[in-house]
């Protein structure tokens, strides 16, 4: 955020010329305006940090419309009221405006939870952020710390581990889904897996206790049989649905519905 003390040495007028500024083309089937001057800096009273810059074509006598930029790129432009500037000038503003605005709306994204570098390029791609833009602000929030995709894959496998428990299978599909790299989300497996010492064994047989939590008592009862009614086998196959569902392979799957047939037996008093 930009201090008013450093908005007012925005509108401080300057010298009234600019050596400084990369000469850039101005836009496409549009007359170029040689020499312009800054007449004021104008705070928009709805949007915070954002402001007019309003331009004099001075020998144009065409009006020229007022640029809407960041506060923030206006100040490190070292732009001035009363300076004079070049269609390059306002070009190179109108691009550093755009970086600003798509490292806002990455920031924004951020705010919510953890991102992978190719999540995060999709949705501010698909806000309609230029490929240029989005890529120098992926690159600058790597330097920052915000975005790290093994740090990330680590952490959402955590936290599937202990609140939502998956398969191998599952946790790496999920995470390719998110964009994170099969390499990446193998590494990130396997650490988890050995932090939190744990295994697919110990996580379907977690699966399934939570699942028997969420049945009723008729079903519960007929897991609880040690017969061969229908009851039993289906009250079976849905719980083998369910684990397979969530990535656990047939192996660990028998784990889990052992865990349950006990438990079912340990709520009827079996």
């Amino acid at each position: 955020m930009v201090a008013r003390s450093d908005f007012q040495r925005v509108l401080r007028p300057g010298s009234g010329k600019r050596t400084t500024g990369r000469p850039l083309s101005g836009p496409r089937g549009r007359k170029v305006v040689r020499a312009m001057k800054v007449l004021r800096i104008q705070l928009m009273p709805r949007k915070k940090n954002r402001v007019l810059v309003h331009l004099d074509g001075l020998q144009d006598l065409e009006d020229i419309e007022p640029l809407e930029i960041a506060l923030d790129v206006v100040e490190r432009s070292g732009i001035h009221v009363g300076d004079s500037v070049t269609a390059k000038d306002l070009a190179q503003l109108q691009e550093d405006d755009t970086k600003w605005r798509t490292h806002q709306a990455a920031l924004h994204l951020l705010s919510y939870r953890p991102r992978a570098e190719q999540e995060l390029r999709v949705r501010l791609r698909s806000k309609g952020f230029p490929h240029a833009s989005v890529e120098w602000c992926l690159r600058h929030l790597e330097e920052q710390g915000l975005i790290d995709d093994h740090n990330f894959a680590s952490a959402f496998v955590r936290s599937r581990i202990r609140l939502r428990p998956r398969g191998r299978f599952r946790l790496s599909q999920e995470l390719r889904e998110k964009g994170v790299t099969a390499e990446v989300a193998e590494q990130a497996i396997d650490q988890a897996f050995n932090n939190e010492e744990t295994s697919e064994q110990d996580l379907a047989r977690a699966a399934a206790r939570g699942w028997l939590a969420r049945q009723g008592s008729t079903l519960t009862e007929s897991l609880a049989g040690t017969d061969g009614s229908a009851e039993r086998e289906r009250a079976r196959r849905r719980l083998h649905t369910f684990l397979s569902r969530r990535g656990f392979g047939s192996d660990v799957i028998r784990a889990g519905l052992e865990e349950a047939e006990t438990g079912a037996r340990e709520a009827v008093g079996l």
